[in-house]
This record gives C-alpha cells, sequence and structure tokens, in this order.
C-alpha cells in the first residue's frame, strides 16, 4: 500500500531559508505526499517566496494566519492534512532525500 503523508510546515519569518525546506520535500524518494505550509504572521516576504515556488506543484497548500504561535499553526495544518500519516517541520528544516521512504518503510514491516 502506498500510504500518503501530510507533511506541514509552520513558518514565520523565514524568507532566507523557506526555500531549502521547501526544496529537501521535493527531493523526497517517496512521492506520495501532500505538503501544508501554515504562514504564521509572517512580516517578510515568506509569503512571496512560498506562493512563487509552490505556484505550478498542486501537492503544496498555503496558508496565511494572523500570529498566534506554532502550536495553532500546527493544529490548523493537521485539521487540512488528508494523508494517513503526518510529518512535521518547521520553516528552517530540512528532509533528507529518503526520510518519508525510510519511515513509510518501517511502519510497513511493523504492523
Amino acid at each position: 500500500m502506498d500510504y500518503k503523508v501530510s507533511v506541514i510546515i509552520t513558518c514565520y519569518n523565514q524568507a532566507h531559508c523557506i526555500t531549502n525546506t521547501l526544496e529537501s520535500v521535493v527531493a523526497q524518494t517517496y512521492t506520495n505526499w501532500e505538503c501544508i505550509i501554515v504562514d504564521d504572521g509572517s512580516e517578510d516576504d515568506s509569503a512571496e517566496v512560498i506562493k512563487e515556488f509552490i505556484k505550478d506543484d498542486t501537492r503544496f497548500t498555503y496558508l496565511f494566519q494572523d500570529n498566534q504561535g506554532v502550536a495553532r499553526a500546527r493544529n490548523k495544518g493537521f485539521a487540512l492534512a488528508t494523508g494517513c500519516f503526518i510529518s512535521f517541520m518547521d520553516g528552517d528544516d530540512t528532509f533528507l532525500p529518503d526520510k518519508l521512504k525510510e519511515q513509510i518503510q518501517v511502519f510497513k514491516d511493523n504492523p
């Protein structure tokens, strides 16, 4: 079974590094994922950087909310997730290319 993974990224004023985060999601060798980005009230160019990066990839969803803190931003992303599994990231994190593939394999090997 090819489980869908919902990657939830929270960000706040991370225009300087969010592209690396998004590139690490796109570079995953496991391709059945969606990515929900919750911008927690950024006052920098995060929205513009994110929107430009995701404009041609329908696996991404971008949401802006007034600043309410990372917990509320994660909960907002979680409420919209449609995957069987959730993987949280912050706007300055990066995944290694096989991260999702290896985690799904662990679940398959250990039901």
